[in-house]
């Protein structure tokens, strides 16, 4: 019998989400802001758009901010949707001409100057029908500053994404019965899947990874219909949601007995990651963090079969901020993201092992529990 993950339970602080999002705009001399990012939406707002559903929703979940009112602007398809989801002061209004004539009657009738926008969730042509709409209104960019609102997690929030991480090692041993000579990439991935749903998450937290043999030298591979042989490695990347909130692992497997080299590879990798997860605390730069793997990797001779980061936060989109790599301020307490060094040797094998932490007081805190150590089926 599986055991279900303790499921967090989801305040609302969303007034205080939105304070600190009027201070910085106070700070930026913004008259308004346009929200339109999914997951930016739900955060301040509590509207949910499901993973990829954005590609249909039109503008629907578009958010606009000013120093004393709120709006979340939508089509008729989400109306009773919104009115469920949506309270703390929030008004639900129906929108039905083009966005641009919309948003260019709101800056009007608000009297807004400064506007600011997610520059790199709204394509250009949006950017210019906008720009051309509203000529009085100057726009800014402000997809930092709400990058900001959301990097330190909240108390529920790290509880959510423990949870999904605990489902992510559930599904690691429902599959591991799964697995067996014969069986296709695409049909692990479809387990995976399966298991998620039935196990009441919300979905999957983006398309499994299931890689066979040298096909795990692509990091982000798709599965298709390679069957697992023995004697090759088996790389699995995947998550899940549970309350918006999103879970990451990978694990490489051995079926069978493998090479020596691939063995050795393994050990690396884990070692990189040991490091870098014991180098993670308060007051380090996240950029400090990826050294220590980096290093590690390279003075094994792999520097060229490791072309990513270590690591990149996690939440409501399975990859924000920090990314470790490129992080030079210093990690603060609630900070959560993933531990992903590996080698890919093309024609070989791939190796990869993630693992999500969060940042605590005295160093980093796994919410993967699955073991690290090579696993041979």
């Amino acid at each position: 019998m599986r055991t279900a993950p303790v499921r967090p339970t989801i305040g609302t602080p969303r007034a205080e989400r939105l304070a600190r999002l009027r201070k910085r705009m106070a700070e930026l001399e913004l008259d308004a802001v346009i929200i339109s990012r999914p997951a930016n939406s739900r955060y301040l707002s509590g509207f949910r758009l499901a993973r990829g559903e954005g590609e249909t929703a039109g503008y629907s979940g578009t958010l606009f901010v000013t120093a004393f009112e709120q709006l979340l602007l939508v089509d008729f398809r989400y109306l009773e949707q919104a009115a469920t989801q949506v309270t703390d002061g929030w008004r639900v209004v129906r929108t039905a001409a083009p966005m641009a004539i919309v948003i260019a009657n709101l800056l009007a009738d608000h009297g807004v100057l400064r506007l600011g926008l997610e520059a790199e969730s709204l394509v250009h042509a949006r950017w210019a029908a906008l720009a051309e709409s509203a000529p009085g209104t100057e726009l800014h960019a402000i997809d930092a500053e709400l990058a900001e609102l959301r990097i330190v997690k909240e108390p529920a929030e790290v509880a959510a994404i423990e949870a999904a991480c605990q489902l992510g090692d559930q599904a690691l041993v429902y599959l591991l019965d799964r697995i067996r000579p014969g069986v296709t990439e695409r049909a692990l991935a479809a387990e995976l899947e399966r298991f998620f749903i039935d196990n009441h998450a919300e979905g999957t937290a983006f398309d499994p990874i299931v890689l066979v043999g040298p096909r795990a030298a692509m990091p982000h591979g798709a599965p298709g219909s390679t069957p697992v042989e023995a004697g090759s490695v088996l790389l699995l990347d995947y998550g899940c949601q549970v309350d918006g909130y999103r879970s990451d692992m990978t694990r490489t497997l051995f079926v069978g007995e493998v090479s020596e080299q691939v063995r050795r590879l393994h050990e690396i990798v884990r070692e990189a990651q040991r490091r870098a997860i014991e180098a993670v605390r308060p007051g380090v730069s996240g950029a400090s963090v990826d050294a220590v793997a980096r290093q590690l990797i390279e003075e094994s001779g792999h520097a060229e079969h490791f072309g990513h980061g270590v690591g990149h936060g996690i939440g409501l989109e399975t990859h924000e901020a920090p990314r470790l790599l490129t992080f030079e301020a210093p990690l603060r307490e609630g900070m959560v993201f993933s531990v992903e060094p590996g080698i890919y040797l093309a024609g070989v094998a791939g190796i990869r092992i993630e693992d999500i932490v969060v940042v605590e007081a005295h160093g980093a805190r796994r919410l993967t529990a699955s073991r690290r150590e090579a696993v041979t089926i």
